[in-house]
């Protein structure tokens, strides 16, 4: 049965591609974006996208819809799912605003986060920490008043405060709100397509530092290279190659920064055939040398 068949309002089919940016929910730069508003219900459509979603609210509660499951988010504490399943809000109670957080699933298998967090979104689950927290209030009051900030430096900030937020959660436990067998039943892509899609982001993340290619992505999820591209293309608007040099640029670029290494050692490490063809990748998605990125060139622009 088509999944709007299932649904008692309509799909919106909206992904992190050039029509869901405008929306205002695609992530940017570093992989994070930032909302602060009053939320209000959506009497429309569902509407899914996949990133995966931080929800913060205060002074209100919120009841999301997920494929026709009522999910009831209380305020006060960090709300976390995988944005791939349908929702949409259908009640708010209280007068107050949440606080949006989008992070790329992209980015968010580079984060060193515990397996069992990772597991639990991917698999569908709708998460909460346990209790109210004053930190919580006081870093989401500083993330809505920073919402407009858009440089290096802050996406690099709130990139890392999120990942340290979601490691805590991940340390102090969580409260299932929806289980994740309720939603494999109905995913926009189906369960095993979903099972197959983290098989090859755990490969690339896993694998990025050897001179893996698309066959060998696709093989990790017992799949055809066509269906591989077909699942990439949908899940992240990208292809796969695209993904895993993106994945090699990331540990490159943190390497540069954070460490000492030679830059002959890190384009190795990070999966580059030779010095010459990590300068030709970096300096196409930089715009910079990997030196001029030590250095801090591209920071100061």
């Amino acid at each position: 049965m088509a999944l709007s068949k299932q649904l008692s309002q309509p799909v919106d089919e909206r992904f992190e591609g050039s029509e869901y940016a405008k929306a205002g929910y695609s992530p940017r730069g570093l992989g994070v974006y930032l909302q602060h508003h009053v939320p209000e219900p959506e009497a429309t459509a569902y509407h899914f996208h996949p990133s995966i979603e931080v929800n913060f609210l205060e002074d209100c509660e919120m009841t999301y819809s997920f494929s026709g499951k009522e999910v009831q988010v209380p305020k006060g504490r960090f709300c976390v799912f995988w944005a791939a399943h349908p929702h949409r809000v259908l009640d708010v109670v209280g007068t107050g605003k949440i606080t949006n957080i989008y992070i790329y699933l992209s980015e968010f298998m580079k984060w060193p986060l515990p397996r069992s967090l990772v597991d639990t979104l991917l698999s569908g689950a709708v998460i909460c920490s346990k209790t109210e927290s004053a930190g919580d209030f006081e870093v989401t009051s500083r993330w809505a008043g920073e919402v407009d900030q858009v440089s290096e430096y802050y996406q690099r900030l709130h990139a890392l405060e999120i990942q340290a937020r979601l490691y805590r959660l991940a340390t102090e436990g969580w409260e299932v709100l929806l289980d994740s067998t309720v939603q494999r039943e109905s995913n926009v892509v189906g369960a095993k397509s979903i099972i197959q899609f983290e098989k090859m982001l755990q490969f690339i993340a896993n694998s990025y530092g050897n001179r893996i290619k698309v066959k060998d992505v696709a093989e990790q999820a017992g799949i055809s290279e066509r269906y591989a591209i077909t699942l990439f293309s949908k899940l992240l608007g990208r292809t796969v190659k695209q993904h895993i040099n993106d994945t090699r640029m990331f540990h490159a670029k943190m390497l540069l920064m954070e460490t000492d290494l030679k830059i002959l050692t890190i384009a190795l490490d990070t999966g580059f055939v030779s010095l010459s063809a990590f300068y030709d990748a970096f300096t196409k998605s930089t715009g910079v040398s990997p030196a001029a990125f030590r250095r801090g060139e591209v920071l100061l622009e």
